[in-house]
C-alpha cells in the first residue's frame, strides 16, 4: 500500500479532500490516506493522526495562544512523514498551516511532492508573495478561473480544477417566475451576523414600506445561526420573513427575485444560481483601515473579481446603510432591464467557471501524474 499524507483545517476543506480521496481511490486502490480532516474524510478512509479541531482557529486573539500547539502538530506530521515516507503530500486550504507544514517537510531528505488544493489569495494583496509558492508546492490546484494564469506568471505550476459550488448547485437555478421575494444572506459567523443582520432587516423593512407585497427569505447555514439572528434583531409575523438553512436554502433562493448578501462565498453561490443581488460588507474599523492600504483589487465580491467589473453593486463600511442598500435593490424589483443586465453577466460568469468534468475528477487527474513519477 502507498501512503499519502493529507490535511484539511476546516469543514469546507474537508469536504473537498474527501471527494478528492474517493476519486483518487477509483484510479489507485493501493493508496492509503493519513493525516488530519473531518468526519467526511474519515468516512472516505482517512487514518487520523490528530483531530482537525486543533487547526480550526480563527481570529488573532484565538490564534496567538494556539500557535505552540499548532507548531507542535506540524512537528508531529514532519516526524510521521520522515518515518513513513509518503508518496505525496496534499494540503487543502488552511493557508497559514499548509505553508508552514510545506516549509517543514521541505527540510526532509528527498521530500515527497506537495500539492496545495485551493490557492492562497495573494492576488488580493502582496502579490509578490506568489513567488514563494513555486518553491513550496509542486502543484497548486485553483478553484477560481483567473488564478491559474495569475500564478503561472510567477512560475507556479497551477491548474484550475473548478469550484465545488458549480457541482453542488447544478440542480438549482432561479425561476423565471420568481415573485416579489428578497433573499437575505448575512453570513455564517456570529461577528458577521452582528454587523450585517440588523442592517439587512432594516433594509428589507424600508423596501417593504415601498412594496407592501414584498416578502423575504433569510438564508443561513444552520439552525444555530437562525437563533443568533433572532436574538440580534428579532422579526415577527408582520415582517413576512421565512428562515431557511442547510441545503434547503438553495431551493428557497431559486424562488427569489433578488438578494442582499454579505460579501463572501455566498456571492459566488447566488451568482451561479443566476440571482441578481446587491452586496454589502462591514468590518472592524481597524481591519478596514489596514485592508485599504493592502488590498490591490478594486472589488470585494467574487463575481465582480472573476469578471473584472461591477456585476453586483458593492457597499462597503460606511456606505452600507439601509438607505443606500434599499435604493440599489429597488430597480431589481421594478425594472426588468436592470435585472436582465445582471443575469446576462451571471450567465457569462457561469460559463467562465465551467470545467469539462466535476472538480474532484479534475483535481485527481492533475494529481495522478505525480504519483506515477
Amino acid at each position: 500500500m502507498i501512503p499519502i499524507l493529507i490535511t484539511a483545517g476546516e469543514a469546507s476543506g474537508s469536504r473537498l479532500a474527501a471527494a478528492l480521496m474517493a476519486e483518487l481511490k477509483k484510479h489507485r486502490p493501493d493508496l492509503t490516506f493519513h493525516g488530519v480532516g473531518g468526519e467526511d474524510m474519515r468516512a472516505a478512509g482517512l487514518q487520523e493522526l490528530f483531530p482537525m479541531a486543533e487547526l480550526s482557529v480563527m481570529g488573532l486573539a484565538e490564534v496567538l495562544p494556539a500557535i505552540p500547539r499548532i507548531l507542535g502538530r506540524i512537528k508531529q506530521l514532519k516526524a510521521w512523514a520522515a518515518q513513513n515516507k509518503p508518496a505525496l503530500v496534499i494540503t487543502v486550504d488552511a493557508q497559514d498551516f499548509s505553508s508552514r507544514l510545506a516549509k517543514a517537510l521541505k527540510t526532509l531528505p528527498n521530500p515527497a511532492p506537495h500539492v496545495q488544493y485551493v490557492a492562497p489569495k495573494v492576488w488580493a494583496w502582496r502579490q509578490n508573495r506568489a513567488l514563494k509558492l513555486a518553491g513550496l508546492y509542486n502543484l497548486l490546484l485553483t478553484i477560481l478561473p483567473f488564478e491559474e494564469p495569475f500564478f503561472k506568471q510567477y512560475a507556479v505550476n497551477a491548474s484550475y480544477v473548478g469550484h465545488p459550488a458549480t457541482t453542488m448547485l447544478a440542480p438549482y437555478y432561479v425561476s423565471p417566475n420568481a415573485g416579489m421575494t428578497l433573499a437575505l444572506l448575512p453570513g455564517s459567523r456570529t461577528q458577521e451576523f452582528k454587523r450585517h443582520w440588523p442592517l439587512m432587516l432594516a433594509t428589507y423593512r424600508r423596501l417593504r414600506a415601498q412594496h407592501p407585497q414584498l416578502t423575504a427569505v433569510l438564508a443561513l447555514p444552520d439552525e444555530k445561526a437562525l437563533q443568533t439572528c433572532q436574538s440580534l434583531a428579532p422579526w415577527g409575523e408582520a415582517d413576512a420573513l421565512t428562515p431557511t438553512y442547510g441545503e434547503a436554502r438553495f431551493k428557497a433562493l431559486t424562488q427569489c427575485r433578488a438578494a442582499l448578501a454579505k460579501s463572501g462565498t455566498n456571492n459566488l453561490e447566488i451568482a451561479l444560481l443566476g440571482l441578481p443581488a446587491v452586496v454589502c460588507y462591514r468590518m472592524h474599523w481597524l481591519t478596514h483601515a489596514i485592508a485599504k492600504r493592502l488590498v490591490q483589487i478594486p472589488f470585494v465580491s467574487l463575481p465582480n473579481i472573476i469578471l473584472g467589473g461591477p456585476v453586483y453593486p458593492e457597499f462597503i463600511q460606511s456606505a452600507a446603510t439601509a438607505e443606500n442598500l434599499s435604493t440599489a435593490l429597488h430597480p431589481l424589483f421594478v425594472n426588468l432591464s436592470a435585472r436582465k443586465h445582471q443575469q446576462d453577466l451571471l450567465a457569462k460568469l457561469a460559463k467562465r467557471m465551467k470545467t469539462p468534468h466535476p472538480p474532484a475528477q479534475m483535481a485527481a487527474a492533475a494529481i495522478l501524474p505525480l504519483l506515477a513519477a
